[in-house]
This record gives C-alpha cells, structure tokens and sequence, in this order.
C-alpha cells in the first residue's frame, strides 16, 4: 500500500517548527536556571572539583603508592588549606579597604562638593548667559533639583536599610551553607566517585545527556573556567598595579576593573586609559606609566589566556555575547555574567543535538 504523505507542521512549516523548537528549549533552559540549578549547584560544583583532583590522587595512588585515605585525604586537605587560606586572605584585605573608604568618605565627599560647586557654577553661570535668564536661576534649579534628589535617596536608603542588612545575613547564611554542601560532598565523593559513574553510564538518559555535556565541556564549561581564571588574573595584575602607585583600595578597585573586563567591547581600557591620562594630565608620570603598563598587561593576558583555554569553541560573536551577557545580567543579576553566555551555549547545544537526533542540517 502506498504511504500517505505527511502533512504535520514538521513538515508544511519547517521554520515555524524550528523556531517552536528553539522557543520551547529557551523556556525549559530559564525555568531550570531560575527554580532548580540552586537546589543542584553545590554538588554538580563538588563533582567538577572531585573531577579537577581525580588526577592528582590518581597519581599519588598509582605511582607515590599511596594508601588511598591518604591521597584523598591529603589532596583534600591541601585543596581546602590553599582555597579557604586565599579567599579569607582576599577577604580580610577587602574589608580593610572598605572600612578606609567609609572613614575618609567625609573627606571624600568635601572634595566632591567642592569641585561639584566650583564647575556647576561655571557652567550655570554660561547656560544664563546663552540663554538670557537671570543670574543663578540654572544653578538655583539644578541645586533644587539635587537637593530633592539627596532627599528622597535617603529616605529610601532609610527605610530600605534593615532590608538591606538582613539580606546581607542571610545572604551570607547562605553562602556558608553552600560550601558546606560542597565540602561535605567532595568528602563523600572520595568512595563513591566510581559507583557514580557506573550509575550514570547505566541510565537511560546517559546517551542524549552524554552528548550535550560533551559539547558543554568543549564551550560552556570551558568559556566559565577561562573567564574565571581571566578575572583572578586581571583583579591581580590590577591590584598590583594599583598597589605600586600606593592607591589604598588596590584590592577593591582591582576586583571592580576585572568585573567591568567581562563585558566585551568595552574592556579594563574605559577605566584605566582616562586614569592614566588624567594622571599624565596632573604630571604623575609614574602613576600614568603605570597604569598604562597595567592595561598592556590586561590586553595581553585576555588575548593569550582566551586564545589558550577556549580556542575557537565558544562561536559567539561579540554581538552576541553581549546581548547574552545584557539578557543575562536583566534576568539573573550580577550572576547573570556568567549564566547568560552559558545558558546560550546550553540552549544552542540542546538543539543542535535535537536536530541531530531527527536527522536534519544543523543551522
């Protein structure tokens, strides 16, 4: 008997599919970033560490011939030593710096106002005159309007306060809390890495989940490792740039210049180009040479350690790792840097493996 023919939307409409498709892959992929990947994040991040280690315990059981207590046991303990010693180290000067620049922000502030009123009266005072108004009636409304400003942003800073505070605790609650999780699975990972991995061999989505995770590891996992490992170093040669021209919020700035290095575009150069300029303008030579050195080193250091650690295997154009960094940011937060590439990579990995599956072209 000859077949009928297909008529089903697959088939009629091949664009309206693909882009349902891609749709209903893009919703599944935000519902489980927002609602699910904190309840598994702590242990997909403890057997990443354990997977990262596995190498060096194999060696010490292998070739040291180690007990095995002992290169778990051990490697654990040197990991979580180096770790914990860095981050409360990092932490320590953090604070320290903060709690300087609350005490000299009245000084701050002084300097602020003063340069704020010696050029808002210069520029007032050429606004009333191509405009023909009174004299002082620009800078009478501007201070007003400030003035309501200043107001009205410390009300709400008021009343927002305990808000604030609280989530600071709790926020910080839980962060312990997920370390902790991390640090107790690592630990139960030790004897159960290999009954693991016989379990997930051995489950029915092992073939389809298999095939996306490989794809992740060759972009999505490694876009996050390289872009950590880019902003450890451009926060350290930032903050010891910083700290060479004796600049009291090395480590604080540092941190802000590195964040601010994970847009595209727009890079550490939009911050430490002006400073180094105005610093060459002020006849600080030093500081400007510097500086200028610092952003040198954070170009080379991007270039090279993306060049090394990803190679071509994100395919992302820098109009679309911005949009993907933007949506991410809109959505997620600050976290959102990290999640909004990844999620794109994720999406487009699932689809590409979906039209694989169904035997067609991948776009």
């Amino acid at each position: 008997m000859k077949e009928m023919p297909s008529y089903g939307l697959k088939v009629r409409h091949p664009l309206l599919y693909r882009f349902g498709v891609l749709t209903g892959i893009t919703i599944c992929v935000y519902l489980v970033f927002r609602y699910l990947l904190h309840l598994f994040l702590p242990f997909i991040l403890a057997y990443l560490l354990m997977r990262m280690l596995f190498p060096v315990i194999w060696f010490l059981r292998h070739h040291c011939h180690f007990p095995k207590w002992l290169a778990y046991g051990g490697t654990l303990t040197v990991f979580f030593g180096a770790v914990f010693g860095t981050v409360l180290a990092v932490i320590w000067q953090l604070l320290r710096q903060i709690r300087l620049f609350g005490q000299n922000f009245p000084v701050y502030r002084r300097e602020f106002m003063a340069l704020y009123v010696h050029h808002t009266g210069r520029l007032c005072g050429c606004l009333d005159t191509w405009l023909g108004l009174p004299a002082g009636k620009s800078r009478s409304c501007i201070s007003s309007w400030c003035d309501r400003l200043l107001v009205e942003s410390g009300s709400r800073l008021s009343e927002q306060a305990g808000n604030i505070v609280s989530g600071c605790f709790s926020g910080t609650a839980r962060l312990l809390t997920v370390v902790l999780i991390i640090v107790v699975s690592m630990i139960a990972l030790c004897g159960d890495m290999q009954a693991v991995h016989r379990i997930y061999r051995k489950s029915v989505f092992y073939p389809a989940v298999h095939r996306v995770a490989v794809t992740l590891k060759k972009s999505g996992l490694a876009f996050v490792k390289s872009q950590g490992i880019i902003l450890v170093v451009i926060w350290v040669i930032c903050s010891v740039s910083l700290a060479l021209i004796r600049n009291p919020y090395s480590i604080l700035i540092g941190c802000g210049i590195a964040v601010f290095d994970t847009f595209p575009v727009l890079g550490s150069g939009m911050i430490l180009v002006p400073w180094a300029v105005y610093a060459a303008f002020g006849q600080n030579y030093y500081a400007a040479v510097i500086l200028f050195i610092a952003f040198l080193l954070c170009v080379i250091a991007r270039d090279l350690l993306e060049a090394h650690l990803m190679g071509n295997h994100m395919g992302l154009l820098p109009f679309f790792m911005t949009a993907a960094l933007y949506v991410g940011v809109c959505l997620f937060g600050v976290w959102g840097i990290l999640m909004g590439p990844f999620g794109v990579i994720l999406i487009r990995s699932v689809y590409e493996q979906f039209l694989e599956k169904n035997n067609e072209p991948p776009e």
